[in-house]
């Protein structure tokens, strides 16, 4: 029997958790035993471009993914417009086949029912690989787990599926298939979930509160595959919390030094496993892990205990300092419009974002995501206008400020990486010229 053809598509859109293509490199991995597969970055494509450009592939099944609630909107657009184009590649399709479409990913998991009126046969809870690979076995049946389908005027959701364990069981991703990153940035899943459960964040809905890494050898081989065979020079480590072991990063750490390295690392983790054991900074720069993010989100006392981030500003403080002394670039984020902010702690928010030490801060309104312990008592998913305008603005006022300037000006003079992240912050800021 020949095999079905999947086509992948990143829709036509540009969020802040646009990944591009990799997630569904991830995914194509995991099924192309099983199918003829290929993926469409359409990011650039206006929609109804898009859903021609898919469908002139003669596709089976067409999977596309929103990564997260702004990705919801513009997927269901190209849904529709897929549906509406289908009938034209009637003739190209088996006597008697359909074309099946699937949604998956962060936005999808929470705001299900959208993508499923807009015409996806079926939407994918949690992570894909499984789901899609018993989809291709048996087809789309109600009530299989990690699968949700609409029932009259509402859904059917099956039980949750069990997460792949351990993770290293899902092959490299399927960097053949995909388009190289159009900035240069290389990602690379080293683990998936965070051990936290913060109020406000959707990946202990996604993946439950359960962290699961991929090997220190494993990140390590994926890490010199890119060097070596892609000319990497930026790899982005895209996990929640690349720092959630502190043992398990000091092995990666060593690892990759003893491997070929690109210029720069991006990751992300909590300040608190930062800290946890001294050696991790210095081991992190030591592997070029030399941009980190981390999510502050608040300083204030009272917030930080409802967001489940108890962390004091003096802990962010070590933590940038310490960063700064080894020669790494610092970025934290904070929240505009957390439930229970005052005005008062409004006016000092940016002020303790300075006094926090990181190098580059920006803000973000709050986001009411479906299912979430903070979002209860909001009425809808968009974030407040008002805060949307805030955050812009504290993220100016953050580096408008003389001691952020100075800051980033002493790192810029020093040169190495951190003062070309520092020039390119300055730059982006308005600070710098050229």
């Amino acid at each position: 029997m020949k095999p079905a053809r999947v086509v992948l598509v990143k829709p036509p859109e540009r969020s802040r958790l646009n990944f591009g293509a990799f997630s569904l490199g991830v995914l194509a991995a995991a099924v192309r035993q099983q199918a003829d597969v290929a993926i469409l970055d359409a990011t650039s494509l206006a929609v109804d471009e898009a859903a021609r450009a898919v469908l002139g592939q003669h596709p089976d099944f067409v999977g596309v993914t929103a990564m997260g609630m702004e990705s919801v909107a513009p997927v269901a657009a190209f849904i529709r417009s897929l549906r509406r184009e289908s009938p034209n590649i009637a003739a190209h399709l088996s006597k008697g086949a359909t074309l099946t479409v699937i949604a998956g990913g962060h936005g999808a998991t929470m705001l299900p029912q959208a993508l499923l009126q807009a015409g996806a046969d079926a939407v994918v809870v949690g992570e894909g690989e499984l789901t899609l690979q018993q989809i291709l076995e048996d087809g789309i049946v109600q009530g299989m787990a990690g699968v949700v389908c609409l029932e009259g005027e509402g859904i059917l959701a099956g039980p949750g599926r069990r997460p792949v364990r351990p993770l290293d069981r899902l092959p490299l991703p399927a960097r053949d298939l995909m388009p190289g990153p159009p900035d240069g940035v290389h990602l690379i899943e080293t683990s998936r979930g965070c051990p936290h459960a913060c109020t406000f964040c959707e990946a202990t809905l996604f993946h439950g509160r359960v962290w699961r890494p991929h090997s220190a050898a494993r990140v390590a081989l994926e890490a010199a595959h890119l060097v070596e065979d892609y000319g990497a020079w930026i790899i982005h480590f895209a996990d929640d919390n690349f720092a959630a072991d502190p043992d398990r990063v000091l092995e990666i750490c060593d690892r990759l030094r003893g491997g070929p390295l690109p210029a720069l690392i991006l990751a992300s983790g909590r300040a608190d496993d930062i800290l946890a054991d001294h050696r991790v900074i210095p081991a992190m720069a030591g592997a070029r892990i030399l941009r980190v993010s981390v999510g502050v989100e608040t300083t204030e006392p009272a917030l930080a205990g409802a967001t489940g981030k108890s962390i004091p500003i003096d802990g962010y403080r070590e933590a940038f300092a310490r960063m700064r002394e080894q020669g790494m670039f610092s970025l934290a984020s904070f929240i505009v419009g957390l439930p229970g902010e005052t005005g008062e702690m409004r006016r000092r928010a940016v002020q303790l974002a300075i006094e926090s030490g990181a190098d580059a801060a920006r803000f973000l309104p709050f986001l009411p995501l479906p299912g979430t312990p903070l979002a209860a008592e909001r009425t809808g998913s968009a974030p407040d206008p008002a805060d949307v305008q805030e955050a812009e603005r504290f993220t100016s006022m953050f580096f408008e400020s003389a001691v952020v300037r100075e800051r980033l000006t002493q790192a810029a003079r020093a040169g190495g990486v951190r003062g070309l992240l520092a020039r390119g912050a300055l730059r982006e800021a308005g600070q710098l010229e050229g």
